[in-house]
């Protein structure tokens, strides 16, 4: 007997509507766009040439990779000058790649569920959850939250549940669900039980503070902090500050980050900071989005890259809007800065996973980061 596939949506995917030319954002510039295997084959029956000399294949063992051929901050070559798709024009919808079709809507499929969410690096999605009251979750269509079997839920249901505990700091929280999963990862003999008992403990806030505690002894000097997540932003950025959508965002910070003495930073932050967790509420909505729609792998390995990205996501938001703050000298923080650079980071680091998780191998030799390091840049 066939069994019956539950489908489960975000609080928030009922509520979105493309806004269509409105939008201040392109989608089809600004990452890396896949290609699913249907469609390259569809366009190879097709013979269409004029396609298929913009797709780049890649073989790794018995697998088969398709994308458009371009660098993740370029202008997909399909997009003609008014903005419109070649392929759609000369093909119809049914022939773009299914990326293209359904985003922002994502879709993880397990066993016995469909999961349903929304993708933060579009600007509708995040107006949505700048407005939501209460917390983000995902419910089956009966409208009730459904329990997880398969192991990797578990874990994630733990990170959602970590982050939605309301007496802590949201980067605190990241950093209590990121030792998590290094110990997970270090215990090779971990059984499912083991897994189980491990992730019991983080329902207990006493043990929460013990490891935020164990955070926050790590020595850091609060100008070597800015200078180096300074330096990071600076360097993730850099190829993207000519990309259309994202100039008028990131051109001025960066200029300004890079002529500004560390020291004058350093002094704003701290009553930044306090600014910032007035919207605490958006932001770890906005995260647990990201959470639900990204964390879903049982590779312990992949599962700490894709929350770490998350991580820095976060952090390079944060700092983003900082520095806007500092170059407009506000006395307040522009919610409109924090939704631009939420859409903006999420394509950089989250929709280009493959190309940060690079750059992070490059730069630190083992693209999954030390705890020491996160909390160094943590900026507590």
């Amino acid at each position: 007997m066939d069994k019956t596939i539950d489908i489960l949506k975000t609080t928030n995917y009922d509520k979105f509507k493309c806004t269509a030319d409105k939008c201040k954002f392109t989608c089809c510039e600004g990452w890396d766009v896949s290609v699913d295997g249907d469609t390259y084959n569809k366009w190879e029956k097709g013979k269409c040439s004029e396609i298929l000399k913009n797709i780049k294949v890649e073989k790794s063992g018995d697998s088969v990779s398709y994308s458009i051929a371009k660098e993740n901050h370029e202008t997909c070559p399909f997009l003609d000058m008014k903005g419109l798709c070649e392929i759609v024009k000369k093909h119809g919808e049914e022939y773009i790649s299914s990326i293209c079709h359904t985003f922002p809507r994502v879709e993880n499929k397990f066993e016995d569920r469909r999961e349903l969410s929304l993708s933060c690096a579009c600007p509708e999605v995040v107006e949505i959850i700048s407005g939501l009251s209460g917390k983000i979750n995902i419910f089956s269509d009966n409208k009730k939250a459904t329990k997880n079997n398969l192991l990797e839920l578990k874990v994630r249901d733990t990170l959602v549940n970590i982050v939605q505990q309301d007496d802590f700091l949201l980067e605190e929280k990241l950093l209590v669900c990121f030792q998590m999963l290094l110990d997970i990862l270090e215990d090779e003999e971990l059984s499912e039980e083991g897994l189980e008992e491990e992730l019991e403990k983080y329902e207990d806030s006493k043990y929460l503070q013990e490891v935020i505690g164990k955070c926050k002894e790590i020595d850091s000097d609060i100008n070597e902090s800015v200078e180096e997540i300074n330096y990071l932003l600076l360097d993730i950025t850099k190829n993207y500050k000519e990309v259309s959508s994202f100039e008028f965002l990131l051109k001025d910070i960066s200029d300004f980050a890079e002529a500004v003495k560390v020291g004058n930073l350093s002094v704003k932050w701290q009553e930044y900071k306090i600014l910032f967790e007035q919207h605490s509420e958006f932001a770890e909505n906005w995260i647990v989005s990201d959470i639900i729609s990204s964390c879903i792998s049982d590779d312990i390995e992949e599962l700490i890259i894709s929350f770490e990205l998350i991580i820095l996501e976060y952090l390079m938001v944060r700092y983003a809007v900082f520095l806007k703050y500092c170059i407009n000298n506000n006395k307040e923080i522009e919610i409109q800065d924090i939704k631009d650079y939420i859409v903006t980071l999420s394509r950089i680091i989250g929709n280009n996973s493959e190309a940060v998780t690079e750059f992070l191998r490059d730069g630190f030799e083992d693209p999954i980061l030390e705890i020491g390091y996160l909390c160094f840049i943590s900026l507590f």
